[in-house]
């Protein structure tokens, strides 16, 4: 038996790849072994901040204090506490800032409204300044007073180039300037 015989194909082995990661993900994903409570637990967790360490969840931190608000949490749920209730406990004690999404409601309606506007005035000063541009380009916004007639083209063509000459001068007195400055 030769090598080549031995060595797997390339789609063979990108394909017992891919269903090696299908049956991680379909294995990962089911959820049926878990209790209602305690997905009711895990997605407050989620949403409710750990106070010492910022942007993190108590679901996420592994401080102390996040380890505590976790049994608060499940011990809550198991009183009969809605989610509501149990994150108005939480905000009550310290504040609207341990909840990863702020309220959608009074001030705080500004956070969830400004983003998406200021990406919309965005998109449209940006599809102005792109219309500009075009437009510019191939010449369409040239207003007409600044197109000149065949009488101002005989006044000041031969004025440009009279000054261009003066740059061809320019160029000839330089040499010898700096041969006079050798000199002394």
């Amino acid at each position: 038996m030769t090598l080549a015989h031995q060595i797997p194909s390339r789609p063979a082995v990108a394909l017992a790849a891919l269903l090696t990661v299908a049956i991680l993900v379909v294995g990962c994903a089911t959820t049926d072994d878990i209790p209602p409570q305690e997905r009711r637990a895990q997605s407050l967790n989620r949403v409710i901040m750990c106070p010492v360490c910022p942007g993190e969840s108590i679901d996420q931190s592994q401080h102390p204090l996040s380890l505590q608000m976790r049994d608060i949490v499940l011990e809550k749920l198991d009183a009969g506490w809605t989610d509501a209730e149990v994150r108005r406990f939480f905000v009550d004690r310290y504040g609207p800032s341990v909840l990863l999404e702020p309220p959608r409601e009074g001030f705080n309606i500004l956070v969830w409204l400004l983003p998406p506007l200021g990406l919309v005035l965005g998109l449209v000063a940006l599809f102005t300044a792109l219309r500009l541009m075009s437009s510019r380009r191939t010449g369409e916004s040239v207003p007409a007073t600044a197109r000149l007639s065949d009488a101002d083209r005989a006044r000041y063509f031969p004025r440009i180039e009279a000054y261009e000459g003066l740059d061809d001068m320019h160029d000839a007195v330089e040499p010898s300037r700096a041969e006079s400055e050798r000199a002394i």
